[in-house]
């Protein structure tokens, strides 16, 4: 089980005992509550998950961050209030290398921020139709350990309200900085597909092997 008091959440044990962790972080204007069922979707018996909300109330949902130009100072109290929730996982006995991130679009940017700078390593970075916020010096901060977090993004091609190339060229400077990425393009819109879970499925238990 999990305790914590910095989100509101839901926690999804997996079907087999393990200690193996996914965080799931929601879209803008969305919530956990489509999630709900997430275990059934990915189909990872040995995967627990974690669902969050957002802190902030937007439109029926939530948001992680403000718009710009709040979009910077929003994006590092979100990434102070992840760090915090990943050190209590710690505590509990969730190990940071077990220890995955899923995010769909504004969920996406909040996980790769974690994922270029949380100190240790993590099991993986999974982004569905997302983006980046790329900060000054962003290279020059980057912990060693970071670089052996695997990370995969999933995007759409018809995606009109985060444009594939500019998504794509973020992935590009993440493999430049020397993080290891694998990159999907889908027939789709801004949306998380049928099509694209049997692919995230395999990269996740791909990595779970790597973990042992």
């Amino acid at each position: 089980m999990i305790h914590t008091d910095l989100f509101k959440f839901k926690f999804i044990p997996a079907r087999k005992h393990s200690d193996k962790l996914m965080i799931v972080l929601h879209g803008k204007g969305d919530s956990m509550r489509p999630f709900r069922n997430f275990d059934d979707e990915m189909n990872v018996p040995e995967m627990n998950y974690l669902l969050l909300n957002a802190p902030k109330k937007f439109l029926d949902g939530y948001s992680w961050y403000g718009d710009p130009p709040y979009e910077r100072e929003g994006v590092l109290k979100i990434r102070e209030k992840l760090m915090q929730l990943l050190v209590e996982l710690e505590m509990q006995g969730w190990k940071s290398e077990n220890t995955f991130l899923f995010g769909f679009s504004q969920g996406c940017l909040i996980s790769a921020d974690i994922g270029m700078n949380y100190p240790k390593r993590l099991g993986g970075i999974v982004g569905v139709s997302g983006y980046f916020h790329f900060y000054p010096r962003w290279r020059q901060q980057l912990a060693k350990n970071s670089l052996k977090t695997p990370w995969v993004f999933t995007h759409g091609r018809q995606d009109d309200l985060l444009k594939l190339e500019e998504t794509k060229h973020g992935v590009e400077k993440l493999r430049d900085a020397g993080f290891d990425v694998d990159w999907i393009e889908l027939d789709k819109e801004h949306v998380l597909t049928d099509e694209e879970m049997p692919l995230i499925r395999k990269w996740v238990r791909d990595h779970l092997k790597d973990l042992g």
